[in-house]
């Protein structure tokens, strides 16, 4: 199945990395000087055509290389197969001239899937990597529009490390981490990422996923002992954090559940206006479920979404209004978040 083989493409992307060092970025430092094969993420102009548009045909011309491929295969088939059985009519022949004739049939039938094989092999990944080239710069156009948003870029090569999942102590027992379009920038003159990701424990026949999803991190000026998350659940639960052993329930209303160290106040150290903030992020259609862990200093969320999000169009024609929402929770996930910044010492 076509889908699967985009599935695969982008998975490609998706393994362990080994520990690198990552220098932090200056605003008179040049991008690619501090992220080797970063490429800058611009903003739409008003000239360009709508990102939706660009899509779809990018998925047309996708499916009419597919199908021209398909249908090359299904034709070389049919003459390696014509050969196959009229080779063996000719060789089961008396006369030697026909066996020859029959096994010269044999050669060039191999010879023909050969030259198919060799001549056909890199059509459908190449097209695969082209189309998905487009639709993470489309996609990473609109969703990094706002001028919030500077100095944005994503390079193609940049894997998240397990060791940030792991800091972050949300699921417990992570053995293994994917990831993909790591973005890295600013969001009000501080320094964000955002990538597609997946969490997986246990290995072979036991290993599971614990999250897919986005996720993005941020810092903050805030002062306290221990960590907090507070999970925005969805109508069925998903992704919900398992590395809660040392935390105890402060808060659980229908809106957020708030998990932190026994005796903290999260309202003092949080603040009523950020805690306002985030619960206008609505947990529904694409987005299945939101964690966010709040630590001295540091922020991240875990925003679970669906195949619509997490997966590129292929058979349907593209429908933006996916992607919209992503981009909605996007800005809104980074302007709750920064009003943890500044906050008094």
């Amino acid at each position: 199945m076509l889908e699967d083989d985009i599935k695969q493409e982008q998975s490609k992307s998706l393994e362990p990395v080994e520990e690198k060092e990552m220098v932090e970025q200056t605003p008179e430092e040049d991008i690619n000087s501090i992220f080797p094969g970063a490429t800058p993420i611009e903003k739409p102009s008003k000239d360009d055509p709508a990102y939706d548009d660009v899509i779809e045909q990018a998925r047309l011309s996708f499916s009419k290389v597919i199908k021209k491929n398909r249908i090359g295969s299904y034709i070389a088939m049919g003459v390696v197969l014509a050969l196959a059985v009229g080779a063996v009519i000719l060789i089961g022949m008396a006369q030697m001239a026909l066996k020859i004739v029959g096994w010269s049939m044999v050669g060039v039938a191999v010879v023909g899937m050969l030259v198919f094989y060799i001549v056909s092999r890199n059509i459908v990944p190449n097209a695969t990597k082209e189309y998905i080239a487009v639709v993470n710069k489309q996609m990473n156009m609109r969703n990094f529009m706002d001028g919030q948003f500077t100095e944005v870029s994503t390079d193609k090569n940049e894997k998240m490390e397990l060791a940030d999942p792991i800091s972050d102590a949300i699921y417990s027992n992570i053995s293994n981490i994917a990831s993909r379009n790591v973005i890295n920038g600013k969001f009000v003159g501080r320094s964000f990422k955002v990538a597609d990701m997946g969490l997986y424990s246990g290995a072979g026949k036991q290993r599971a996923s614990a999250f897919v999803g986005k996720y993005m991190s941020f810092p903050n000026d805030l002062h306290f002992e221990g960590r907090y998350i507070l999970v925005f659940k969805g109508q069925v639960p998903t992704d919900l954090p398992t590395d809660i052993t040392d935390l105890v329930v402060l808060h659980e209303g229908d809106d957020m559940l708030v998990y932190g160290k026994e005796g903290n106040k999260y309202e003092q150290d949080l603040g009523k206006e950020f805690l306002k903030e985030i619960k206008k992020i609505s947990v529904e259609k694409h987005l299945l479920n939101l964690n966010v862990v709040i630590w001295s200093g540091h922020s991240a969320a875990y925003a679970s979404y669906d195949d619509q999000i997490m997966t590129l169009p292929y058979q349907e024609n593209y429908n933006k209004e996916s992607n919209e929402q992503y981009a909605d929770n996007l800005l809104d996930i980074f302007n709750s978040l920064k009003l943890l910044l500044n906050k008094e010492k």
